[in-house]
């Protein structure tokens, strides 16, 4: 038998707003940088403040939804990122999905955010939904934001945010 004794070097990627993440994969070395540069996300990620990009929210993979390791810490900054900055590969500039994470970015230190599950439903059954945050001042503008993106493939009869109905479309049959 042979003993063979390797050392590694290792390079380490850290955020320098929240030193507690850190990488030795380069993929995230612009993430980290972006980031560091809108602070703002580091909070948006790590906090339930957010509903449609925070701590738990749906719109991360499984393992990414709820740990503060930093892989998966950083798997969100990801999502976040590659949203804001267009740069994601489902998802065109003028997309509810991009204007989304822009908007929550720029009004997560408003006062009064908070968020919710925004639900199409037609007279029968409920159809398009979506988490959105929102504050109590950006409210209809977000809800106009959904109504415009929802099925219209359906009679639509109302909207809810977490199963209370905001709006209504008098004049649909029943």
């Amino acid at each position: 038998m042979k003993t063979v004794t390797e050392t590694i070097t290792n390079i380490i990627y850290q955020s320098e707003f929240l030193p507690q993440i850190r990488t030795i994969n380069p993929l995230f070395v612009r993430t980290i940088a972006w980031a560091d540069d809108h602070p703002v996300v580091w909070r948006i990620v790590t906090g339930r403040k957010s509903k449609a990009f925070g701590l738990g929210s749906c719109v991360y993979i499984g393992w990414a939804q709820k740990s503060m390791e930093s892989d998966a810490v950083l798997e969100r900054v990801r999502h976040l990122y590659e949203l804001a900055e267009g740069k994601s590969p489902y998802h065109t500039a003028d997309s509810i999905f991009v204007w989304r994470a822009r908007f929550t970015i720029e009004h997560f230190q408003d006062k009064g955010l908070t968020g919710g599950f925004f639900q199409q439903y037609d007279a029968k059954h409920p159809r398009s939904c979506l988490t959105l945050d929102y504050t109590p001042a950006t409210l209809q503008e977000v809800l106009d934001k959904f109504c415009a993106w929802m099925d219209r493939c359906y009679d639509t009869d109302r909207v809810t945010i977490n199963g209370a109905t905001v709006r209504t479309f008098p004049g649909k049959e029943r």
